[in-house]
């Protein structure tokens, strides 16, 4: 498995098939992941303020992560997007993405890493890798993205 830090066009495509391939995502949203994709590929990372990480297998991304700088804040980072294939759940790469993610980060003098996430069932999985990972549950938003839906704030310190 090799991991890259530098966008490539069939990327795009790869953002978008990680994405369906979970399940968890509205086609709304998949569309904001792509869009995020195609802004850094037009502007790079400067510019477009968005960072990915691809995993790759035999020169097929598998799995990605999308970050950039809080707007207005000495410090901060967002963590947009991290997803893992389907087929290659449960092998550790969201570990190690994240990990990746949070050396960056601190190059870059980050200190904090804000993670949200939904609070429906399906995303129980997601709330105990952010848990075991170390991430710290700041708050909770009820019906913040729908009925029964709260959104869920993590903070991983750097």
């Amino acid at each position: 498995m090799n991991f890259r830090n530098q966008l490539i066009e069939s990327d795009i495509k790869a953002v978008k098939e990680i994405l369906n391939s979970t399940g968890f995502f509205y086609d709304f949203e998949v569309d904001v992941a792509v869009e995020l994709a195609e802004e850094n590929l037009e502007k790079g990372e400067e510019k477009s303020g968005y960072f990915f990480t691809i995993a790759e297998v035999e020169g097929k991304a598998i799995a990605f992560s999308c970050y950039g700088k809080t707007p207005c804040t000495a410090a901060s980072f967002d963590l947009y997007w991290i997803a893992v294939h389907q087929n290659h759940k449960g092998k550790g790469i969201g570990k190690k993405l994240l990990k990746m993610l949070e050396i960056h980060v601190a190059k870059l003098n980050g200190k904090n890493i804000w993670i949200e996430t939904a609070g429906r069932p399906l995303y129980s999985p997601t709330r105990k890798f952010y848990e075991k990972y170390g991430c710290d549950l700041v708050a909770e938003l009820p019906e913040f993205y729908g009925e029964n839906d709260s959104k869920v704030i993590y903070l991983l310190k750097v």
